[in-house]
C-alpha cells in the first residue's frame, strides 16, 4: 500500500511539473482571444516532443507578458532581442524571423523605403512591442506613435477611420499578397459593409525583420536554464530534420 501511494504521489508530482510559457494574446472584435495559429501550435507540439517539456501556455497583452517574464513567471515565446531586453533576458536560439509590415488604407497608400519616409505620419504600434532598434529610436521623433492594444479588429477600424496613417503588423508569412488577401477577407466587410473591395494594403518593404526567440529572465535559476538548453536542443533538431522549414514554408 505504501509503495502504491508513493508511486501515485510521484506520478501526481510529475503531472504537475509544467513549464510556464507566456505568449501574446490577440483579440477578435468581441474581445475573445484568437486561438494560436496552426504554425505556432505545430511548433510548440514539436518543441514539447523533442525537449521532453510540457508547456502551460498563459496568454497576456504583450507588454504584460514581457513584464511578467522579466519578473520570473515563466518562459516567454515570440520575443526579439533589443539592448534593453538583453539586460533582462537570456534568449534561445532563433526559431524563425518575423517581418514588421506597414498596413495602410489602399486609398491612402504611400511609398516606403526608409523610416524617414514616415516623417509627419502617425503609425500604430502594439504597446510594449519592439519593431527594430531604428524604428524604436525614431518613434515620436520622426513620426508620431499611436499606441494600440492587440485587438486587431480595433486596429483596422482605427485605420479605416483615419486615426492613423498606417499600423505595424508582425507576420512570418513570406507572401505579402497572400497576407493582404487574408486581412481584407477577415476585416474589410465587417468594418466597411458588404463587398467593400480591396480596402487594406500592405506595403512590400518591411520596416524591420527580426529573429524570434524564447527567453527567460536573467534572474532565473538552474532549472530555468536547463529548460532553455532543452529548447535549444529541440530547435537544433528542428533545423536538422527540416521541421522549421516545413512549418514556416509559404502555404
Amino acid at each position: 500500500m505504501l509503495v502504491g501511494t508513493c508511486w501515485a504521489g510521484l506520478a501526481h508530482a510529475q503531472a504537475r511539473q509544467k513549464t510556464v510559457l507566456l505568449m501574446s494574446e490577440e483579440l477578435d472584435g468581441r474581445g475573445a482571444v484568437i486561438p494560436l495559429s496552426a504554425e505556432v501550435t505545430e511548433l510548440l507540439r514539436y518543441l514539447e516532443q523533442h525537449s521532453k517539456l510540457t508547456f502551460e501556455v498563459r496568454r497576456y497583452p504583450w507588454k504584460r507578458a514581457v513584464e511578467n517574464a522579466a519578473n520570473g513567471e515563466g518562459l516567454i515565446f515570440g520575443i526579439s532581442k533589443t539592448r534593453e531586453r538583453q539586460r533582462l533576458f537570456k534568449f534561445s536560439l532563433p526559431i524563425f524571423s518575423d517581418q514588421a509590415l506597414l498596413v495602410t488604407l489602399c486609398s491612402a497608400k504611400f511609398s516606403y523605403n526608409t523610416v524617414n519616409d514616415l516623417k509627419g505620419k502617425t503609425i500604430g504600434i502594439v504597446r510594449g512591442t519592439s519593431y527594430g532598434e531604428e524604428f524604436d529610436r525614431l518613434s515620436n521623433v520622426v513620426f508620431k506613435v499611436e499606441d494600440d492594444t492587440s485587438n486587431n479588429l480595433g486596429r483596422f477600424r482605427k485605420l479605416f477611420l483615419r486615426r492613423m496613417d498606417a499600423f505595424l503588423l508582425y507576420s512570418s508569412v513570406a507572401n505579402t499578397s497572400r497576407l493582404e488577401n487574408y486581412v481584407n477577407q477577415q476585416y474589410a466587410a465587417e468594418i466597411a459593409g458588404k463587398s467593400p473591395g480591396k480596402l487594406f494594403c500592405i506595403l512590400p518593404k518591411p520596416v524591420s525583420s527580426v529573429d524570434i526567440h524564447i527567453a527567460i529572465s536573467q534572474s532565473g535559476g538552474l532549472a530555468e536554464a536547463s529548460q532553455l538548453q532543452k529548447i535549444d536542443q529541440a530547435i537544433l533538431q528542428a533545423r536538422h530534420d527540416g521541421a522549421l522549414a516545413r512549418i514556416y514554408s509559404p502555404r
